[in-house]
């Protein structure tokens, strides 16, 4: 009880004397100065004025500093300009599970024989920007803006005969409404008893909301498709 006497008396000498505030100081640098810890069970309000209260800010934000003299401002990190990872996937099975896809007879022939890359596993969605088609490989964009993709991919052979594995794969990050301006494409040749092969794609691009795209794969003979993942992260539009 005496403590707190004296604690008070402290406060109440150094408010009239600094028209400032010391806690567990002599020599109060601010308004309020507290030299120690300080904790927070409900809400930090900031902004405001001294008829009006201040934001609590909403959940997600976190509060940036905008120089001395002037309020900190509660900010989202999409506003800031920083990548927001929206979805993580991958694949851990090989399709088809049995047998495999039919190859195309030629490189230039890619659409038919081609199959949406599907990610049996999704780490992360966040659904207010991508929604992800488990069944069909097919990502639909809920929110517009820039969207940079990040794919690793691999292609199974082995089960084709002798002289039947040679070839051209190729892999598309394309959207579904334009089939000729990819997100990202890439084509490799490759030699008679290549097994497996290995594919990295990364594009950027602005989607609209209701856009959707997929990886789309192919090879010119027959083929399985076996591991790989993918990181969607959404940019400012």
């Amino acid at each position: 009880m005496i403590k707190r006497l004296f604690l008070t008396l402290f406060l109440i000498t150094a408010f009239s004397a600094n028209a400032q505030i010391g806690i567990l100081t002599s020599t109060p640098q601010r308004t309020l100065h507290v030299n120690g810890s300080l904790q927070l069970v409900k809400e930090l309000n900031v902004g405001g004025s001294e008829n009006v209260q201040g934001t609590a800010g909403k959940e997600g934000e976190f509060l940036s500093s905008n120089g001395a003299g002037t309020s900190p401002t509660w900010r989202t990190i999409e506003s800031q300009s920083f990548l927001k990872i929206v979805f993580t996937g991958q694949k851990t099975n090989i399709s088809p599970g049995t047998g495999s896809y039919t190859g195309s007879s030629s490189a230039t022939n890619y659409e038919a024989p081609s199959r949406n890359y599907i990610y049996n596993i999704v780490n992360k969605i966040d659904n207010n920007y991508v929604s992800y088609d488990a069944n069909t490989g097919i990502f639909t964009v809920s929110r517009a803006g820039y969207y940079n993709i990040s794919t690793y991919l691999s292609y199974n052979l082995s089960l084709n005969g002798t002289n039947q594995t040679a070839g051209t794969a190729i892999s598309r990050l394309e959207r579904s409404s334009d089939t000729s301006d990819y997100i990202s494409a890439m084509s490799t040749g490759h030699g008679e008893r290549t097994e497996s092969i290995y594919h990295q794609l990364t594009g950027i691009k602005f989607l609209n909301s209701g856009e959707t795209f997929s990886l789309r794969c192919v090879y010119t003979q027959n083929f399985r498709l076996a591991s790989g993942n993918i990181s969607i992260s959404y940019l400012l539009p």
